[in-house]
């Protein structure tokens, strides 16, 4: 141990006086081409033509000619490092970053390890290392000659990059070259509330791209007039930053838009608006007040329970369907056992098979958090294409639709739409673990219904003309049933004919808001966890008046317990210029 220590205090001493031991040989690099000669056994060498002194001579060891690294780099204008926290060699060669860790005996090809005797070893505590295993590396190509044994190294310098480089000593590649921050605005001077296109023109030399861009002071628009610095930063894939790069805007006393107007004029899609103001207040509740048009009540909904605990197995509830239908199920399992929740469909006909096309489905798995996960059934659901399971339940029999497992304390969610050619019962039972399902007629129904939606609407729809004559100023639309009680397995929809320019939003209305929306056939969730009326107004999209019709279905998720009022933003076409 003690005899390392030396070795690599020598070493440290010898790097650390390289500048000060150059030898006179040495030559300027500037696109200029260097030739090393090393003859083995010899204590010197020569470049370009002049002798020089070595501090070990180059030599054959087991057929491999090795080379003395700290003279040689030092030829090609390049500078190995010592490290003396971590004890290593570093050189940032032009084709790779190289370290020897003397301590541990390995060296490295960017972070990549091999034994040290592989590469090098130390002689008169000098570290020589392979030719042929470093030439490559420092892009040099040589040539031996026995008789006597040497061999000749010849290096084309490229000229230096005039960007300013990272530290050699910390990079883990070759020298690396800082980025350069850079932006432009579309104006030299902007009105308060209007918004600013920033123009990023940052580049980086080495063509790594700009993973990380660190604004400071950047706004998409002010709203008091002044003069407002703008800094950019930019780092390349090496994690090299550039220097600051700052712009002035600056801001005029004309109004453009105020803080309350731009977010309908220029926030995208999916912004939260927090218009909570008196004199907001007041213009919506002079609002137009758009009135729904139901449609004919063709589709029947019949909901088992939304956010129900199960307190006891049997019978939960029975309905009648002939035709279409929409059931849906929100269930938590309140009791100590494991337990399977049924939805069951019976052909009460003695003598005509039934069929049932299932033509839609969606469910969120059983958790211990499903009050989190439920409106993945509506999501499911939503996404869904239309398809056509078919069933056929014989005279007096019973086919399962769905069977879910309900470890105690889990709820699940399932949202189901079909369509039958005669008339059935629906039911849905809670029976134990290891029960087998009876047929339906056998279960005593304790519900009378009380739980069954199937007099209301499973669709509401609103179809209006948009256009500036129609709508002269802000309208709005609440939809759904009061605070507290349940829209599951319903859908909204709203249809603008021939929009002019304006911003569509939604916001609950006293109480809990969660679900998904269909934006002209796209899917859009609402934020993680739902929305209260505290949240503010969600933007959902915005017309440009190009379009003939916008498209939007909203469907609650299981859980919701909030009406949702629509509201439709004209926007003033002098201020969007």
């Amino acid at each position: 141990m003690k005899k390392k220590h030396l070795l690599t205090l020598s070493l440290l001493l010898t790097l650390a006086a390289a500048d000060a031991q150059a030898v006179s040989a040495q030559v300027s690099v500037s696109g200029s081409t260097i030739h090393m000669l090393f003859k083995d056994q010899l204590q010197q060498a020569e470049v370009n033509g002049s002798t020089a002194a070595l501090e070990a001579p180059a030599r054959i060891v087991d057929g491999s000619f090795y080379i003395p690294l700290k003279w040689a780099a030092e030829q090609l204008g390049l500078k190995p490092t010592w490290d003396a926290q971590r004890s290593t060699v570093g050189l940032a060669a032009p084709r790779a970053y190289l370290e020897w860790d003397l301590a541990q005996g390995q060296a490295s090809v960017n972070g990549a390890a091999v034994p040290l005797a592989e590469t090098s070893l130390i002689d008169h505590d000098t570290l020589l290392v392979k030719l042929s295993w470093i030439a490559p590396l420092l892009d040099v190509t040589y040539t031996f000659q026995p008789n006597p044994a040497r061999v000749e190294l010849t290096y084309l310098q490229k000229t230096r990059s005039s960007y300013p480089e990272s530290s050699a000593s910390e990079d883990t590649q070759a020298p690396n070259s800082r980025p350069a921050a850079l932006f432009a605005t579309d104006k030299s001077v902007y009105r308060i509330g209007e918004p600013i296109h920033y123009i990023d023109l940052s580049y980086d030399p080495d063509a790594e791209g700009l993973p990380k861009i660190q604004w400071t002071g950047k706004e998409d628009a002010f709203f008091q007039p002044g003069e407002y610095p703008v800094t950019l930063q930019v780092a390349d894939g090496s994690g090299a930053w550039s220097l600051p790069y700052t712009r002035i805007i600056k801001v005029s006393n004309s109004v453009l838009l105020t803080a309350a107007e731009y977010p309908w004029y220029w926030k995208p899609a999916g912004t939260l608006i927090k218009a909570d103001s008196d004199s907001w207040k007041r213009l919506l509740s002079s609002a137009q007040e758009l009135k729904p048009q139901a449609v004919p009540i063709e589709r029947k909904r019949i909901v088992s329970g939304d956010n129900a605990v199960i307190k006891d197995k049997g019978l939960v509830l029975k309905d009648t369907v002939e035709g279409k239908a929409r059931i849906a199920s929100h269930h938590i399992n309140g009791l100590s056992e494991t337990v399977q929740f049924a939805s069951v469909i019976s052909n009460p006909d003695p003598a005509r098979t039934l069929t049932v096309h299932i033509t839609r489905k969606g469910k969120a798995q059983p958790t211990l958090l499903h009050r989190t996960t439920a409106e993945q059934a509506v999501t499911d659901f939503l996404a869904q294409p239309l398809g056509d399971d078919a069933i056929d339940v014989k005279p007096g029999k019973s086919v399962t639709l769905e069977q879910t497992t309900l470890e105690p304390g889990q709820g699940f969610a399932s949202l189901q739409e079909l369509e039958t050619d005669g008339k059935a019962e629906i039911g849905f039972v809670v029976v134990g673990a290891k029960e087998e399902l009876k047929p339906l007629a056998s279960y005593e129904d304790k519900s009378k219904g009380s739980t069954s939606a199937a007099a209301r609407a499973s669709d509401v729809r609103l179809d209006i003309d948009a256009d500036a004559r129609s709508l002269t100023g802000l309208a709005q639309w609440t939809m759904g049933d009061a605070a507290g009680s349940t829209d599951l397995g319903a859908i909204y929809s709203l249809h603008l004919y021939h929009p002019q320019k304006a911003a569509i939003a939604l916001r609950p209305q006293g109480g809990y808001m969660n679900g998904t929306l269909k934006v002209n056939g796209a899917m859009v969730s609402l934020p993680s966890g739902g929305l209260t009326e505290q949240d503010g107004a969600l933007l959902v999209y915005r017309a440009i008046g190009a379009e003939s019709q916008v498209d939007i279905d909203w469907m609650p998720a299981p859980g919701s317990t909030s009406p949702v009022q629509w509201i439709v933003y004209p926007l003033d076409e002098k201020k969007l210029k």
